[in-house]
């Protein structure tokens, strides 16, 4: 087996611990008895995984790689998920593929911004980025998503096997489970 594409750092932090929100959820008055209805429980289950991606083979025009499907998780904390890539790119550096986001289906485009040329090593000018063959990016990936995609946009077949690229993508989600005020939950 390839351990290369095995890649795969995965943390997952899972919080039992049930937290009840006064006040976040009204509480409601039956009008036959006039009780009131208890609060809805909320558990919150946190994940924490950076995935290395390496990517291979021919990508048609229009054609998709899905990269992450968190589902039942969503990215929960502003600047605390994380995108990087090197990708094929045209002379001006602009990707000839684009990052898609969002809860499928409806995904919109992820600005990924300009390549990054500028690197150093050890002090020592180190250019990241090869305009026309491939190109370094990072991004922030936006709270709520819960599905991320590598669409190829250019109008040419992409052939990944020659540039070593890769997708890095690094996420803190979350996914909240309801429970009735009379519940709890069990571990197995």
């Amino acid at each position: 087996m390839n351990w290369t594409f095995c890649t795969l750092i995965i943390i997952a932090m899972v919080t039992f611990t049930g937290v009840s929100y006064n006040g976040t959820y009204g509480q409601s008055v039956s009008p036959a008895n006039n009780t009131m209805q208890q609060h809805v429980k909320h558990i919150f289950d946190n994940l924490i995984i950076s995935e290395h991606i390496p990517l291979t083979g021919n990508l048609v025009n229009g054609d998709y790689i899905l990269l992450m499907d968190l589902t039942p998780f969503a990215t929960s904390v502003e600047g605390h998920s994380h995108i990087a890539m090197k990708i094929p790119c045209n002379e001006d550096g602009i990707p000839k593929a684009t990052v898609v986001t969002g809860v499928a289906p409806n995904l919109k485009s992820l600005d990924v911004g300009k390549a990054i040329n500028n690197g150093t090593l050890n002090g020592k000018s180190l250019d990241l980025s090869d305009e026309g063959n491939s190109c370094l990016y990072h991004s922030q990936l936006p709270t709520g998503i819960t599905d991320i995609a590598l669409v190829n946009t250019s109008n040419e077949t992409l052939n990944f096997d020659r540039g070593s690229y890769s997708v890095t993508v690094s996420v803190h989600g979350s996914a909240i489970q309801h429970l009735a005020a009379n519940e709890t939950m069990t571990m197995h």
